[in-house]
């Protein structure tokens, strides 16, 4: 995801111009255009903000910034690599695909949706922790004859297939992840309507401003 904003119709423009503001003109445009870019990824921020619950720091930290130079008078606002496999779902709308742990858990055969359990402590973001997992990861795929953790379809219980804990010396089973087979996101981040609004709402006042301080100087 992302969007490459630049200056049209410059050069039409710059050539109106008197010698001393050919001058400045690029410097004022690159600054606009930086400057522009940079409250669009604030608007993106705040949009994340909106629309997730409780979204991470890092997720906080999806938009970045690439910005104009007087040679290129573009700059370029997206969404990073590692975000991006997340949120492009969370903007076009679809189909989940598997994580990492999910593939894991399939034990050679296809991978299901996991989901929290009631007994599953969740972080202060929502989420199940790495950690967590990795724990639960470990148990399932050891060989030791008295697992804290399995996964399947509890005996005696009318409980789903999922990974339950064994508590009070195995009397107990506590449900940690329950499956699903599938699970279908609604189009909820508006990335390019949000950076088309804040540009259309900043720019002209931006190169204005950066415009004015470059011939005052």
């Amino acid at each position: 995801m992302n969007t490459t904003f630049e200056m049209h119709g410059y050069r039409e423009f710059i050539a109106r111009l008197s010698e001393a503001e050919k001058r400045h003109m690029p410097f004022a445009a690159a600054k606009a255009l930086t400057q522009t870019g940079r409250q669009v990824a604030v608007a993106e921020t705040g949009h994340i903000e909106a629309i997730f619950d409780k979204p991470t720091p890092f997720t906080k930290r999806a938009v970045g910034v690439t910005p104009a130079t007087k040679a290129t008078l573009r700059t370029r606002i997206f969404v990073k690599d590692i975000q991006a496999k997340y949120l492009m779902q969370e903007a076009t709308g679809g189909r989940r695909g598997f994580k990492t742990f999910e593939e894991k858990f399939a034990e050679g055969g296809r991978p299901q949706i996991a989901l929290p359990g009631a007994g599953m402590q969740l972080n202060q973001y929502g989420n199940m922790s790495k950690a967590k997992i990795l724990r639960i990861a470990k148990d399932l795929n050891s060989y030791e004859s008295s697992k804290r953790f399995f996964k399947g379809t509890p005996k005696g219980h009318k409980l789903p297939a999922g990974i339950y804990a064994r508590t009070n010396d195995n009397r107990h089973i506590t449900p940690l992840i329950r499956f699903a087979t599938d699970a279908v996101y609604k189009k909820r981040f508006e990335f390019s309507a949000i950076a088309e609004q804040t540009i259309t709402a900043n720019f002209e006042a931006n190169l204005i401003t950066a415009w004015e301080a470059a011939m005052r100087g």
